[in-house]
C-alpha cells in the first residue's frame, strides 16, 4: 500500500501525429501489438503513480434563472414543511437548500421558496457570491447569487456527502472515494485508489486539505497527494472544519470530536453520546450540531503545533435551544451562528447571537 495517493492532473498536450504506415498488419499481430502498449502504459502511470484520466465528456449543464417571488407580507410557512438539510451564506444573502424540497432564500426579513424545483441535496459550501450545493447520485447544484442563476447537473455515480468551495471552484467528495473537482468550469476525479466513504472535506488550495469519512479515516492533501493520517478511532466522522492545515476539528458519530495538531489528531470530550454532523468555526470557537437537538461550542480545540505556549483543556459547553430534532447544518452569517434542523418532514431554522436564540421559524 502506497503512502500517498496523487490527485489527478490536468491531460497535457498532445504530441503531433506521426505518418502512419502504408501496410497493414494482420489482425491477430495487432492485437497482440494493442496489448503490449495498454500493459506499457499502465506501466509506465504505475512508475510515477497515477494513471492518466480521460478527458471528461462535457455533460449539458442548463442555466435558469431565479424567478423573482412574488413579495409576501410575512415568512412562507410551506418553506418549513419540507426537510431543509444544508445552508450557507454569499454575500448577497442566506440560501438554505432541502433534500427533496425546493430552493430557499432569507431577505433579512422573510424565508421564501425561489425555485420550487424539486431537488435532493444535503450539504452546501458558499464563498462571496456562488452557492455549491450536493447530493446523491453526483447531484450538484451551483447558484450564482450575482448573476440570480442556477446549474443543475449530475457529476459522478456516486453520492456527494461533503463539498467545499475554493477561490475558483469547488471540490466535492463522496461515497467509495470519490473526489471531484471543479476548475476551470470542468469537473473531474482528483483522487485514485480510494474505497471509503468520504463525508466531509475542507480545502485550503489546490495541494492543501483534509478529508474525513467512514471508520475514522482522515486524509491530508499535500503536494504529493492524499496522504492517510490515523485518527485513533473507527467511527463515521462526519463533518471538519479549521483554519489551516495544521489545525482542524472533526466530528462524528457517538460524541467524537478530534482535535488535530500538525499530523496527530487528539480526542476532546464531548459529555454527549448523539452523532455530531456539522461544525463551523467562528473566531477560536468551535460550534457543533448533531442529532437530539444537540449544540455544543468547544473552546481551545485548535492547537497549533510547535507552540511554545502549552495549550490549555479544551472547554465544552452546551447550548440548549429548544428543540430534539436532527440538526444537519451550522454555519456562520454575520458573525452570528445559524443552525438548521429538520424531523419528519418539518424544519426549523435558528439565529443565534452571544450564544443566545435571536430568532427562531419553523415547526422543528
Amino acid at each position: 500500500m502506497t503512502d500517498f495517493i496523487g490527485p489527478q492532473a490536468p491531460d497535457g498536450p498532445r504530441a503531433p501525429e506521426g505518418p502512419r504506415a502504408s501496410a497493414s498488419l494482420p489482425l491477430s499481430y495487432a492485437g497482440i501489438i494493442a496489448v503490449l502498449l495498454v500493459v506499457a502504459a499502465i506501466g509506465g502511470g504505475l512508475a510515477v503513480g497515477t494513471i492518466a484520466r480521460p478527458t471528461p465528456t462535457p455533460r449539458p449543464t442548463p442555466t435558469l434563472t431565479i424567478p423573482t417571488p412574488t413579495p409576501q407580507p410575512t415568512t412562507d410557512p410551506a418553506v418549513f414543511r419540507q426537510t431543509l438539510s444544508s445552508g450557507c451564506a454569499t454575500e448577497q444573502g442566506l440560501w438554505v437548500v432541502s433534500n427533496g424540497g425546493g430552493l430557499v432564500r432569507y431577505n433579512g426579513k422573510d424565508w421564501i421558496q425561489v425555485d420550487s424545483t424539486l431537488r435532493t441535496l444535503t450539504h452546501t459550501s458558499c464563498d462571496a457570491g456562488t452557492l455549491y450545493a450536493v447530493g446523491p447520485v453526483g447531484a450538484v447544484l451551483i447558484l450564482d447569487d450575482r448573476a440570480r442563476q442556477i446549474q443543475s447537473f449530475d457529476v459522478t455515480l456516486e453520492d456527494l456527502r461533503g463539498v467545499a468551495a475554493m477561490p475558483e471552484g469547488a471540490m466535492a467528495v463522496g461515497t467509495h472515494g470519490a473526489v471531484m473537482l471543479l476548475s476551470g468550469g470542468t469537473w473531474q476525479p482528483y483522487a485514485l485508489g480510494l474505497e471509503e466513504d468520504l463525508n466531509a472535506v475542507v480545502v485550503f488550495g489546490l495541494q492543501s486539505g483534509w478529508m474525513v469519512g467512514t471508520q475514522g479515516i482522515s486524509y491530508r492533501l499535500e503536494v504529493a497527494g492524499w496522504r492517510p493520517v490515523q485518527t485513533g478511532v473507527d467511527v463515521t466522522l462526519r463533518g471538519i472544519a479549521g483554519p489551516s492545515a495544521q489545525t482542524v476539528v472533526a466530528v462524528g458519530d457517538g460524541g467524537t470530536i478530534l482535535a488535530l495538531s500538525g499530523l496527530t489528531w487528539s480526542k476532546i470530550d464531548s459529555g454527549v453520546g448523539a452523532p455530531l454532523r456539522s461544525i463551523v468555526m467562528l473566531g477560536q470557537t468551535a460550534w457543533i450540531v448533531g442529532d437530539d437537538g444537540v449544540v455544543l461550542t468547544v473552546d481551545g480545540a485548535l492547537r497549533v503545533p510547535g507552540s511554545e505556549v502549552p495549550a490549555k483543556p479544551p472547554v465544552v459547553n452546551r447550548i440548549d435551544i429548544g428543540t430534539t430534532c436532527s440538526l444537519t447544518s451550522v454555519f456562520v452569517a454575520d458573525n452570528s451562528i445559524w443552525i438548521i434542523g429538520s424531523r419528519g418532514g418539518v424544519s426549523g431554522i435558528w439565529k443565534l447571537n452571544n450564544g443566545k436564540i435571536a430568532e427562531r421559524w419553523g415547526d422543528c
